[in-house]
């Protein structure tokens, strides 16, 4: 999950995209993994973020479309959230985990990325 995650990430982590990958976890969790997809989708034309929520959500369906995953055959972003709402609760659960998974993974190496970026300060507080 890890290797998945870390291949979705731009080489460079800003501010403002740190905080939507921090959010990625808990919206998954609490508005659902097929509400959250379409969020993602909807946010692809942001003129600032844009690619990385295209990466986010290609990231997701070639997870889950992956050979033994929950959505095999499903080979475009938009047939995501329709094939999700055809699956059996068990499957759509196992989905959800494994998306919150990969979220948290994403949150956490964003973070870091974010992180080695910011130069660390002096012992007086300056930069």
């Amino acid at each position: 999950m890890a290797a998945a995650a870390a291949s979705i990430l731009p080489d460079t982590v800003k501010g403002e995209l740190r905080t939507r990958y921090r959010q990625l976890p808990a919206m998954v969790r609490t508005a659902g993994l097929a509400a959250t997809y379409a969020y993602l989708l909807s946010k692809q034309g942001d003129k600032t973020l844009g690619s990385a929520y295209r990466s986010v959500t290609t990231g997701i369906r070639e997870h889950l479309s992956r050979p033994g995953g929950v959505l095999t055959g499903v080979t475009t972003d938009l047939d995501v959230v329709g094939a999700l709402a055809l699956l059996p609760a068990s499957s759509y659960a196992r989905a959800s985990v494994e998306a919150e998974m990969l979220a948290g993974w994403l949150s956490r190496l964003a973070e870091a990325k974010f992180q080695s970026g910011v130069q660390p300060s002096t012992p007086d507080g300056s930069t």
